[in-house]
């Protein structure tokens, strides 16, 4: 059975999500979509899914090229983005997931350029609802698939949206494992390696300073890849390995 590193990512993002929570899932978010529908279905987290498909807890969903896919409605109820976005602004909405390209050590997220503004390296599809939701979910779920002192660096080329003012959890989840940043302490904790990674190697890839969490392991099983795969029978998700 075919196996991904961005599996063991599916996994640890199914594992932050809780019971009773409201799940937003955003624009070509593969590991987002794979692995809520993961928690709910496979290890019957009694959570709910919405996001920009419009789709209001679809029963069954099989990846498409795009996360926005219409076709996620058809045996499921509509919920409107202007009502989702209306239900985060009134403290409803348990859960999102961003993908940025940078995050620093004060939670400032960056989904807009690499480097200089005006005269960028890279110009980047830009943040949509970013700056308006992440200081308002109740929980936050970074992901970002390249691990490296380039991406979680220790202060953004440029702050698409932050979460520095607010008082909800951010989690960063990667190629290497889980942080959980502390508002208290103002640190990132590490709570989840994979085999092939560890604290050390967190640490070296990291521009900010990362402290011991809980430190579990996250494992794939049998019936976890087949889970993965019958939602992905077209493997898409190995475009995203080597990005």
């Amino acid at each position: 059975m075919m196996t991904y590193t961005i599996d063991y990512v599916i996994k640890a993002i199914s594992t932050l999500l809780r019971d009773g929570e409201l799940v937003y899932i955003g624009l070509n978010s593969i590991p987002a979509l794979i692995g809520s529908f993961m928690a709910r279905d496979l290890y019957g987290k009694k959570i709910r899914i919405i996001g920009v498909a419009e789709a209001q807890n679809p029963q069954k969903v099989i990846l498409s090229p795009s996360t926005g896919n219409p076709f996620f409605v058809e045996s499921s109820p509509v919920i409107i983005t202007a009502d989702s976005f209306d239900l985060a602004q009134k403290g409803k909405l348990d859960v999102m997931f961003l993908g940025p390209a940078q995050i620093d050590e004060e939670t400032n997220v960056n989904l807009s350029v690499i480097g200089n503004y005006d005269k960028p390296n890279t110009r980047l599809p830009g943040g949509a609802a970013t700056a308006f939701i992440l200081p308002l979910v109740k929980k936050a779920i970074l992901w970002n698939l390249k691990h490296n002192k380039r991406s979680l660096v220790k202060k953004v080329d440029f702050i698409t949206g932050t979460a520095k003012f607010s008082n909800n959890l951010v989690y960063v989840v990667t190629n290497l494992g889980i942080l959980r940043y502390d508002r208290e302490s103002k640190k990132w904790y590490v709570d989840g390696i994979y085999p092939w990674s560890s604290y050390d190697k967190i640490v070296e890839n990291t521009e900010f300073g990362v402290e011991k969490g809980k430190m579990e392991l996250i494992s794939l099983e049998e019936r976890d890849l087949k889970f993965i795969n019958d939602m992905d029978p077209y493997q898409l998700r190995s475009a995203l390995e080597n990005q």
